[in-house]
């Protein structure tokens, strides 16, 4: 959370978040208490809803937590896994036909709200407010985690919509995951807004699992969307900053390691839609204090962004 505040954003996204209580269907009844459990085999035990911690926090009004998976760890080495739904997500959002589909379904689907596993997935927080949301879950890759991805559409202080997307891709070691997901994502961002809805453009951020030279990043380039750090005016003029973001304390799968962010695993695209330029301004990786270090093994990416006449 200090991290997040240091940073200032209006808007964040985050990955690998956790949610141990129980969704609040209905604003009347009241969800019972879960102890604490640890989610994934590295997590410590608790029976917090991350996201909407870190946003009470640091004064974020609007958020919305998209699961993944539901999880629980049987012990050090083993976790049991459920599928998520929609009626897994939670936050504070202003789409009430989310909310009253969500209520639809709880009697239909039989959403088991005594269910003692936790929530793992991912999060974006906002100071202006989600007037809508959209999901969507990746095929999954063999045996291994399923991923998603989550838009929320943000009504901007000088009344421009814009689209925000977060994505969390899987870790293949030669890209094979990442690069199937990344053509499913791409097809998700062109579904958003419609031919009915007037947004300015799609900003898509999150933790690709994928060094620069990978087939999934060359496909999301490729479908038309900027790589903001390489059209972003601070790194013009020749710079030779590579955008390194992993890992952030030298170390790598908890061993010591010789690098501190030797590679670049994370980043920010923009597509405009509607014609209405958006223009970054700036974008650097935040490495001014130690806590960066310590919130997480990958150091955050901050980009300025001038939308309309914002």
């Amino acid at each position: 959370a200090r991290v997040i505040g240091e940073g200032n954003a209006q808007i964040v996204c985050l990955q690998e978040v956790e949610a141990n209580v129980p969704v609040i269907i209905s604003r009347v009844t009241s969800p019972p208490p879960m102890i604490p459990i640890r989610t994934r085999i590295w997590s410590s035990p608790h029976n917090d809803d991350q996201t909407a911690a870190i946003a009470s926090q640091v004064g974020f009004k609007y958020h919305a937590f998209a699961p993944a998976i539901r999880s629980r760890a049987s012990s050090r080495c083993k976790e049991m896994h459920e599928f998520a739904s929609n009626l897994d997500v939670s936050g504070e959002f202003d789409d009430e036909v989310w909310r009253k589909k969500c209520a639809a379904d709880y009697e239909e689907e039989q959403y088991d709200i005594n269910n003692t596993m936790g929530r793992f997935g991912i999060a974006i927080l906002s100071k202006y407010p989600i007037v809508q949301i959209r999901t969507h879950q990746y095929q999954r890759y063999k045996r291994k985690t399923i991923r998603n991805a989550i838009a929320c559409l943000v009504s901007l202080p000088n009344n421009e919509l814009l689209w925000v997307v977060n994505t969390h891709l899987g870790c293949h070691f030669i890209g094979k995951e990442q690069n199937e997901q990344a053509k499913e994502l791409i097809a998700f961002v062109g579904s958003l807004g419609g031919k009915s809805q007037t947004t300015c453009g799609v900003i898509l951020c999150g933790d690709f699992n994928s060094p620069p030279v990978l087939s999934s990043i060359r496909t999301i380039r490729q479908s038309g969307m900027r790589d903001v750090w390489h059209q972003s005016f601070a790194n013009k003029k020749g710079s030779l900053q590579i955008g390194g973001t992993f890992p952030s304390n030298a170390r790598v799968l908890g061993m010591p390691s010789c690098f501190r962010k030797w590679i670049r695993l994370d980043y920010i695209f923009l597509l405009e839609k509607s014609g209405k330029e958006i223009v970054c301004k700036c974008v650097h990786v935040q490495d001014d204090s130690y806590l960066c270090s310590l919130a997480s093994d990958h150091l955050p990416v901050h980009a300025v962004f001038l939308v309309g006449s914002l």
